[in-house]
């Protein structure tokens, strides 16, 4: 049977939402619905097989240094919360008229929630995926981002261990899907030679790379990774990623000199095919997060066949396998992170290839996105339309 017609919304175009809201809009079409999907002006996904993409949110971002200075200034928020309100109104009929809309995160609350205030009057039946059920900021931003999910009929989250982080209203009306697996966005960074890769990093002999991949963030454990690789010799470590304040709070860790030569850094946004090379040099994927719902950077290792290091937080510990597709540190401390290190590096580099080709395995089996897109379709499309009658 013929799926729902959806308006795909995800403003942001790049990064783990704007892949998994691609990918996603891509399978739906596959199951037979009429997917529109609107996305940042300046988006990197191209033409997507049956989807019709409509590149409408305009953004002032931090990427040259005009749009820097400008961002600098207060501008950048003021225009961005502006251009993306007068876009939310002009999607409003479009919205009424598909009837169902699926939106992701919320960049900024308080505009999701008169967002999804708009369309709900207009009639629309609303799906929402917030992808992270916690906040990293804080205050006001957490009451906003409740009416979101609470203005929505159905709301999806990826991993068991989301669900206590909702409202108990919104529980009622919560489902959990995995995240879909990130084999297929791997390939599209083509093949990479793991020599290259890391001579190009200035790797040296058989050092073994433990890489930490996306949004350089305090909450990402930056800091607790370098502590532990101060301990671990035989440890270099990759962080590759833009930052957003993690290196000013480790410029002293990283002047450790029990680390001299042993951590690179590149910061930026980085293509699929940069992350193909990053993936390519690595020996694990490290991800020693304080707070996680499910983690994108954990199915993009699993699609480089990149074994994973996570701390046992959030849904992580759901995708991963212990021994088997990667490590699992006992605690979230910097002792557990070290004796995990420690053993990926006496695991050698057959046995670190072994569970990465099995964390490849789980994840196209598990995390497939035919099978996730029919889930949605059948658990969140038609219940949300149902509730809107």
């Amino acid at each position: 049977m013929d799926g729902p017609r959806v308006l795909m919304v995800e403003e942001g175009g790049f990064g783990g939402v704007g892949d998994y809201a691609a990918r996603l809009s891509e399978a739906l079409a596959a199951e037979g619905c009429a997917v529109q999907l609107a996305t940042a002006r300046d988006h990197p996904h191209g033409a997507l097989p049956g989807v019709d993409v409509r590149a409408v949110f305009p953004y002032l971002r931090e990427r040259g240094p005009v749009s820097r200075r400008l961002r600098d200034a207060g501008f950048g928020r003021v225009y961005n919360g502006a251009a993306h309100a007068l876009t939310i109104i002009r999607l409003t009929p479009r919205a009424r008229r598909f009837g169902l809309v699926h939106t992701h995160g919320a960049e900024w609350p308080p505009l999701a929630a008169f967002q999804h205030l708009l369309w709900r009057a207009a009639g629309a039946a609303i799906v929402h995926t917030p992808h992270n059920t916690f906040d990293r900021v804080g205050g006001m931003r957490v009451r906003f981002k409740e009416w979101v999910e609470r203005l929505a009929d159905v709301v999806i989250v990826h991993a068991q261990a989301d669900l206590p982080n909702l409202l108990p209203s919104v529980r009622e009306r919560a489902v959990v899907i995995p995240h879909g697996e990130y084999g297929g966005l791997a390939r599209t960074g083509g093949e990479a030679d793991r020599a290259a890769a890391r001579a190009e990093l200035g790797v040296a002999g058989d050092a073994v790379v433990a890489l930490l991949f996306g949004q350089l963030r305090e909450d990402k454990g930056v800091d607790v990774l370098l502590q532990a690789a101060a301990e671990v010799p035989e440890v270099v470590v990759v962080l590759a990623g833009e930052d957003k304040g993690a290196l000013d709070a480790t410029a002293a860790l990283r002047a450790d000199p029990r680390l001299d030569g042993r951590v690179i850094v590149r910061e930026g946004f980085h293509s699929m095919e940069q992350a193909a090379r990053f993936f390519a040099a690595a020996d694990v994927s490290v991800l020693p997060y304080r707070r996680a719902s499910a983690s994108g950077v954990l199915l993009l290792s699993y699609g480089f066949a990149c074994p994973p290091v996570v701390f046992p937080v959030g849904g992580l510990p759901e995708a991963v396998v212990d021994g088997e597709t990667g490590w699992i540190c006992a605690e979230s401390t910097a002792q557990a992170l070290i004796a995990a290190l420690r053993d990926a590096v006496a695991a050698g580099p057959a046995q670190r290839a072994r569970r990465g080709k099995a964390g490849a395995q789980l994840s196209e089996e598990r995390y497939a996105w035919p099978a996730i897109a029919r889930r949605t379709i059948a658990e969140a499309y038609w219940p949300a339309r149902a509730r809107r009658g």
